[in-house]
């Protein structure tokens, strides 16, 4: 039975993730290591690790179902960092979404529900 799913994404440059991720994005270090970030942010973890191949963080993503998309996606837009291709709006697959692109290239989806 799982119990707790983890995302874990690739950073090329562990402090200035750190960075980036708690001021723009409101995560909290919950450890650190050579290797590895631990992260948190509103009960759910996020891992980064180490990696120097920067065509991986290009590849990689993680989805976020959230309550207050509408006051997520207005902080994140005053601070520069939504997507230009990806702003606000609903989407066919009934959900209202935007994204957000950290430094290394990983993708961050922001989703709710439409609700009808």
């Amino acid at each position: 039975m799982i119990k707790k799913s983890i995302p874990q994404l690739p950073s090329l440059d562990l402090l200035k993730s750190k960075k980036f991720y708690e001021e723009k994005l409101g995560f909290k270090t919950l450890k650190e290591y050579d290797d590895i970030l631990l992260l948190e942010k509103d009960g759910f973890e996020l891992h980064l690790w180490l990696c120097d191949d920067p065509s991986i963080p290009q590849n990689s993503s993680v989805y976020y179902h959230v309550d207050s998309i509408d006051s997520m996606y207005a902080d994140y837009n005053n601070k520069g960092i939504v997507h230009k291709n990806a702003h606000l709006s609903d989407k066919p697959w009934g959900m209202r979404e935007f994204y957000v692109l950290d430094l290394d290239g990983n993708l961050l989806k922001f989703g709710k529900t439409i609700e009808n």
